[in-house]
């Protein structure tokens, strides 16, 4: 029996540390939790309220951190083990809303730190529900043995992560209120395969190859692409590589630069009230100027903004 309850300690402080890790991510970046957010409260068919109730959301990792507090240090552990539980239940029904209706939002559980698919997120949440579960069943029989200053350290950690949060949040709130693509942000939370916007120039577009008006623009992209004094050109959209509309996107208009999937979570954050294409001037992370469909520049407007 007591091996069954070492175990059942060691899960329980594993899950308090991943806990602990996916609600710092959520501190440390709130406003890209927030855009995790958005597509997910949708999920559960409250997307009328969807920014308000993404702002609520942004208090997850602090709640987070206290609770992966709790787990470490095993306070309370008779309360704090069925609320844990009940909340990674509620996170398994997400992933298996978003698995089931199809949804390409990549898991905000770990903010930008790690990009996972629906699917990938319910065999993990499962996974980890199952820990929690055994842990509580094995813990809550006896009396748990309590550190005296466990009390204190999961009360100020809790409050020191909604500090920081906040200070986190504060500077960068006019981010919740439009899309994050504009001029003076820096461009975060983006995995892309061979190219990385924190280091040179780059003209990035956001486009879908079903739209229209992005396949008129291929042509103009492509001339970009061969002008040596422009920087090069990098196209953003949430269909996977393997997908048909955009092996057919390639085939047809053969654009001269790299198309590089993101997530749908991302394209969202990056899209939201303006549409696509959108076009932005990117140096070294931070965007300089942004063009929206309607208004997309000339190779002497490119130039000038570059500064040549």
């Amino acid at each position: 029996m007591a091996a069954v309850q070492k175990a059942a300690r060691w899960s329980q402080i594993l899950m308090g540390l991943v806990f602990l890790l996916s609600g710092g991510v959520k501190i440390w970046e709130p406003v890209l939790f927030f855009w995790e957010a958005v597509p997910h409260v949708g999920l559960i068919g409250l997307g009328v309220y969807a920014r308000e109730l993404a702002q609520l959301a942004m208090l997850l990792g602090a709640l987070e951190w206290g609770l992966g507090l709790a787990l470490v240090c095993n306070w309370r552990p008779r309360l704090i083990l069925p609320v844990v539980s009940v909340l990674m239940l509620f996170f398994v029904v997400l992933a298996s809303l978003a698995l089931y209706r199809g949804g390409g939002a990549n898991c905000g559980c770990f903010g930008a730190l790690i990009e996972r698919t629906p699917g990938e997120a319910l065999a993990e949440d499962l996974a980890m529900l199952g820990l929690l579960v055994f842990s509580w069943a094995i813990l809550a029989r006896g009396e748990p043995k309590v550190w005296a200053p466990g009390r204190w350290v999961v009360l100020g950690g809790t409050v020191l992560a909604l500090a920081v949060t906040g200070i986190r949040l504060l500077p960068e709130l006019d981010r919740l209120q439009d899309s994050d693509l504009r001029a003076g942000v820096r461009i975060s939370g983006l995995n892309l395969k061979g190219v990385d916007l924190a280091h040179g120039t780059y003209l990035v577009e956001l486009f879908s190859p079903k739209c229209a008006h992005c396949m008129r623009e291929v042509p103009r992209l492509n001339e970009w692409s061969r002008t040596e004094e422009l920087p090069p050109v990098v196209a953003l959209n949430s269909f996977a590589q393997e997908s048909e509309e955009l092996k057919e996107f390639r085939d047809r208009l053969q654009p001269l630069y790299p198309t590089i999937t993101i997530s749908s979570t991302d394209f969202l954050r990056l899209t939201a009230g303006h549409g696509y294409p959108r076009l932005a001037l990117v140096r070294e992370g931070e965007i300089v100027r942004v063009w929206e469909h309607n208004a997309m520049p000339t190779i002497d407007e490119i130039k000038a903004a570059v500064g040549f």
